[in-house]
């Protein structure tokens, strides 16, 4: 039987693209394994965010090629429509975004699958579902939108519904809710997101429900309402890039701090356990020392969990790659430490503050001596296993201690 490895680089749009293409090779009996393990045919699904993600994804390819000399290495992604004829020489096949939903085919032409079904690897306990994809916005930093097609386009609410129901069948007990901008769901078809949701929690039965990352400027007070829902996991994934109202406008974001503030009020109002994570960029042209006292200053009036701090860079074809008033190396270096120092403090101060509490948590490595899993809040635990505790299923703990970066757990019911 043919055996393939799939690889998802970046966001959770990646993996959920991954996983489905996982499934489908598998339902035509085809072997999906882990990355780790020999296969006759590797998928890597690429990322281009940052100059340092196309840094890793070059990286990456020469590594499964070592382990795997002979496999038939397939690239697509991000990486793929962001430099484009780069690639062809490293690997054996290369799609773009667009010819994404085409790569199942290509594999089955090539290696057909066995007289029965196999089951998927999946790459997650949690089941990562993509709703949307493109992006409308134009930030001046970015050139995802370019990659991934300049106009938002969503799943309709029934096709959503679907697939939930199949992820449910399948017996994932977290769904997340992903998109390159997924706060503009469903606008081309006369819904929100808030709809979205609200529908989905009235099925889902004894699962949760988590939202992989949204704007701000896209939290609606119904959708903040909706946090107070026990099924909706009290996290939220909002990138910020800066605390500094004049950055943000040159970086032609779609909030500004008031309206980030208000948000924040109204998630932890609706649960105040809501726990926050987010994005930091560092050091964007014309960045102030003002500016960065700003962000250093939210980060620990916010309380994020986390924080993914990173160094502006200039990327080809964007307006911020022109701009003439660049930070230079030195002082955005020592910047950059300044705010991964204020979230790294931040971040012990919310695993200090859940000591005590009571949480839910899926499980998504459990061995004899060990589980470990994520609360819905977004805390790592980890475990002695009881008899119940399994791979991808929910059970109630008391959270003990801080354990590093983690927290250490008692069951509630073994």
């Amino acid at each position: 039987m043919t055996r393939v490895a799939v690889t998802a680089l970046g966001c959770k749009v990646n993996f959920a693209e991954m996983a489905d293409l996982a499934g489908r090779l598998a339902a035509a009996g085809l072997d999906v394994v882990a990355e780790d393990d020999h296969a006759d045919v590797r998928v890597l699904n690429s990322c281009t965010v940052t100059l340092q993600a196309d840094a890793t994804t070059r990286q990456r390819l020469h590594r499964l090629r070592r382990h795997d000399p002979g496999a038939h290495l397939i690239l697509t992604g991000c990486s793929v429509d962001a430099n484009p004829g780069h690639y062809t020489r490293a690997v054996d096949a290369v799609f773009d975004n667009a010819a994404k939903p085409r790569i199942a085919e290509y594999i089955l032409q090539r290696f057909p699958g066995g007289a029965e079904a196999a089951p998927a690897a999946p790459l997650r306990s949690r089941a990562f579902l993509k709703v949307q994809d493109g992006c409308d916005h134009r930030c001046t930093y970015c050139i995802v939108w370019r990659a991934r097609g300049r106009r938002s386009r969503s799943l309709t609410p029934g096709e959503v519904l679907r697939t939930a129901d199949a992820a449910l069948q399948q017996g994932h007990r977290e769904l997340v809710l992903t998109g390159v901008d997924l706060g503009s769901y469903g606008r081309e078809h006369g819904t929100t997101l808030a709809a979205l949701v609200e529908t989905l929690l009235d099925r889902i039965g004894p699962a949760r429900i988590r939202l992989s990352s949204v704007n701000a400027n896209d939290v609606t007070p119904q959708l903040a309402e909706l946090n107070a829902h026990p099924r909706l996991c009290p996290h939220w994934h909002m990138p910020l890039q800066s605390a500094s109202d004049g950055v943000l406008k040159g970086m032609h974001r779609g909030h500004r701090m008031a309206q980030y503030r208000r948000v924040v009020e109204r998630l932890r109002a609706a649960d105040p356990r809501t726990e926050l994570t987010t994005d930091l960029m560092v050091a964007f042209p014309g960045e102030t020392e003002d500016d960065h006292r700003r962000t250093v200053d939210y980060v620990a009036e916010a309380g994020f969990l986390h924080c993914h701090v990173f160094r502006w860079s200039p990327r080809p074809d964007t307006p911020a790659a022109t701009h003439p008033d660049r930070v230079d190396d030195a002082t955005a270096r020592r910047r950059s430490a300044e705010v991964r120092r204020a979230a790294a403090h931040a971040s012990r101060a919310r695993r200090d503050a859940a000591v005590g509490n009571t949480a839910e948590v899926l499980w998504e490595r459990v061995d004899e001596s060990e589980a470990r899993g994520l609360t819905d809040t977004w805390h790592t635990v980890v475990a002695a296993p009881g008899a119940h505790t399994t791979a991808g299923g929910l059970q109630a703990v008391r959270l003990d201690a801080v354990d590093g970066d983690a927290l250490r757990a008692t069951l509630l019911h073994p």
